[in-house]
């Protein structure tokens, strides 16, 4: 908290209190010993009463993908967002814009989650790596969802190693970060071999969210 604390008032010292700064923050790592949410909603408020503009919440690490809906519970499933529950005790604790990410494919699920005010925003990952016209299209149709298969080189343990349900969807950022248009059938072998060969050892060495 420290840490994170002296990074904004660094920033905004230096860009003056009518420039926007948000943050995306770890609801827990989900982790022994590590961030729980006790320890999120401590920083959260600090924050808040620091005078921060906007917070993120997601949650998990990348060996512990909690943003994956990794054992997630029947009633988080069904509402799509991983981490609403927690989000829906932080309103009562800051006035903040709020912004939730994780877990949402549907029109109807997103337009529930802003109707709870539990968040003011929904944020967007997988879902616009697949198809960057997602958004538009949620906007144009209030029942549009998107259906999300994960990804595997029908090896589970391979799987598990290459860490294909974050790698796959990087893949497609790439793709899309050199003008080209995301490739859903893009085949998991590949994106498996490509890990391997940019990062080399550290692709398998534990990493944060």
């Amino acid at each position: 908290m420290r840490f994170v604390l002296s990074i904004y008032h660094a920033i905004r010292a230096q860009v003056g209190k009518d420039f926007p700064i948000g943050i995306k923050l770890n609801s827990a790592d989900f982790m022994k010993g590590g961030f729980s949410e006790e320890d999120s909603m401590q920083v959260v408020q600090s924050l808040a009463d620091a005078g921060i503009n906007l917070i993120e919440i997601s949650g998990g690490t990348y060996e512990s993908p909690s943003m994956m809906g990794s054992k997630a519970k029947a009633s988080t499933i069904k509402r799509e967002a991983y981490f609403l529950d927690y989000m829906e005790k932080v309103r009562q604790l800051v006035d903040t814009p709020l912004v939730v990410t994780g877990g949402f494919r549907s029109a109807p699920a997103m337009s529930q989650a802003l109707a709870s005010a539990a968040t003011d925003f929904i944020g967007l990952a997988r879902t616009t790596a697949v198809d960057a016209e997602f958004p538009n299209k949620l906007l144009n149709d209030k029942h549009y969802s998107m259906k999300l298969v994960n990804p595997t080189t029908g090896n589970k343990a391979m799987d598990h190693l290459g860490m294909l349900s974050i790698t796959w969807y990087e893949q497609q950022l790439w793709r899309i970060a050199k003008g080209k248009e995301p490739k859903p059938n893009l085949n998991a072998w590949m994106v498996v071999f490509k890990t391997v060969a940019s990062a080399g050892i550290h692709a398998f060495k534990k990493r944060r969210a």
